[in-house]
Formats: structure tokens, sequence, C-alpha cells
């Protein structure tokens, strides 16, 4: 009853209004805890490979429709129904009924400023990359910027943090595993991500760049916390303090180890999650 549930929606293939008919059956089931993240797409070959990929203009064009992607579901949650006219969506008519129980929530994961621009209007948390290795207050330049698009609509908005944790019981061991996992990674899948990432010629500020820059891509540099579950449970504190910081989105190297591991070993050591020790 506490975890809430959110799926991700590719927006070039999925249209709005039956987006929202299946967020609605899912809120239903859910007992109000569902929310979308919307993305706009941004690797060709995912699209061609079925026809759906409508030109290299969506990337000048992407988040223009994704407003109008937006401003239709909220029709949809909020009224029931929808006439909407835009450029890329017509709606007539359109209904969506029952509406949904609960308060469905927007994420969107765009760092340009196209991207910040549209959280700031239409998300209620927004996420980004962490950046670096042990660099855990890197991402506070997002914050930054989402905070002056936010200033503009006065929406309250927070950053979700992505980031991985690499943890062991000592700094060298927790290190001596990311080598290893550097040693080992794909050159070819590397090489592909960073020409995919190249396409976008009409935006040199989304976090697609980050994802294939050749120095952490074997975790698309997602920012990356290695060391003894102590050094980690220090450097997540301080990325608690950073101003408009809603919270953080964990993945780690081995999964079932990684989610163990932090609840018993890592968040009994962190200050900013005292509240929740038992």
């Amino acid at each position: 009853e506490k975890i809430k549930i959110y799926a991700t929606c590719a927006t070039l293939l999925v249209p709005p209004a039956y987006a929202a008919r299946m967020c609605n059956t899912i809120d239903s089931i859910s007992h109000g805890r569902f929310g979308l993240n919307l993305i706009t797409g941004w690797q060709p070959p995912e699209y061609t490979q079925m026809g759906m990929w409508p030109g290299d203009e969506h990337f000048r064009n992407r988040y223009t429709m994704l407003d109008e992607y937006a401003h239709i579901l909220r029709e949809l949650w909020e009224e029931g129904t929808s006439d909407f006219k835009g450029d890329y969506y017509q709606m007539t008519d359109c209904r969506v009924w029952p509406k949904p129980t609960g308060d469905m929530k927007i994420i969107c994961a765009g760092s340009s400023d196209d991207g910040l621009a549209f959280s700031a209007k239409w998300a209620d948390y927004a996420f980004c990359l962490g950046k670096g290795v042990n660099t855990p207050t890197a991402f506070a330049f997002n914050n930054e910027r989402l905070a002056v698009a936010t200033a503009k609509t006065g929406r309250d908005v927070q950053i979700f943090v992505l980031i991985m944790i690499i943890a062991a019981e000592t700094d060298d061991e927790a290190m001596a595993k990311w080598k290893h996992y550097n040693a080992g990674v794909d050159v070819d899948a590397i090489a592909w991500l960073i020409d995919q990432g190249a396409k976008d010629t009409h935006n040199t500020d989304t976090n697609v760049r980050q994802l294939a820059a050749p120095e952490g891509a074997v975790n698309i540099n997602m920012g990356t916390l290695v060391g003894s579950y102590e050094s980690v449970a220090r450097m997540l504190d301080e990325m608690a303090v950073v101003p408009n910081t809603g919270g953080v989105l964990l993945t780690f190297d081995d999964f079932l180890e990684g989610v163990e591991a932090f609840g018993t070993r890592i968040q009994p050591l962190m200050k900013s999650r005292a509240n929740l020790r038992l």
C-alpha cells in the first residue's frame, strides 16, 4: 500500500488516449498507486524497424509533440473527455471513463533545456542521471537548471537522481569490482551507443550525450558510487542535502545482493534516513 508503481510509455508508439485508458486500468487495479514516465524516443533504429520513426525532424520537435501528448492525458484524466486540436493530435469527443481514483503523476527524464521546460510545465517528478564516479553532488547543476524552469511555471517539481551503487566491505574491494566491470566492457555495444548518441544534431545538452561518453559507458555513465558501505552511506547523505533533490533512484551491480546490502548495511549508516530506523 506504500509503494508507487510507474511504467514508461514510448509516446511515438502509443496514442495518448490509449495510454490514458491503460493508465486508468492500472490505477484501478493498484488502488491509486500508478503513475507514468513519458519518453519521446531518441534512437532511430528502435523505431525504424517498425516503420514508426517520424524522421530526424523529431529531434527538433519531440517536446512540442510531447506537450500536446501531456495536455491530452491531463484532460482525459481530469475531465474524462478531450476535444484537443493540435499539430500532432486531433481529439474529437474522445472519452476515457472512469477517471482515475488517484492523483496520476507524470515523470519525465529529459535533461535538455526543452526537456526541463516540459518537466517544469507538466511533470510531477524529473529524472536525471548522476554524474561521475564518487562525485555524489555533481548532478546539482541539473537541479539549478530545473529551478530556473519552474520559476517560470510556478510549479514544484523535484529531481530524482539515478545512480549505481557498487559496495563491499572495503573501498578497495568495491573499486576492484568497478575496474573488473570496465575491463570487460562490450566495445561494440559502446561504439553503437556513441554512434546513436550523435544522431541528434539539434540538441547538444541531452542526457544521451552523457550516456555515450566513453569514460563510464559500461553502465551508461549514470553516476556511480563505489566504496565501502560506510563510504556509500556518506556519499548518499551528501546527495540528500543538494537543494530540490526529491530522492535517488538506485540500481546495483548485482540487484539481489545490492538491495539486501543497502537495506542492512548502508541505510542504517545514513544520517538522512535515520528516521526510518526500527
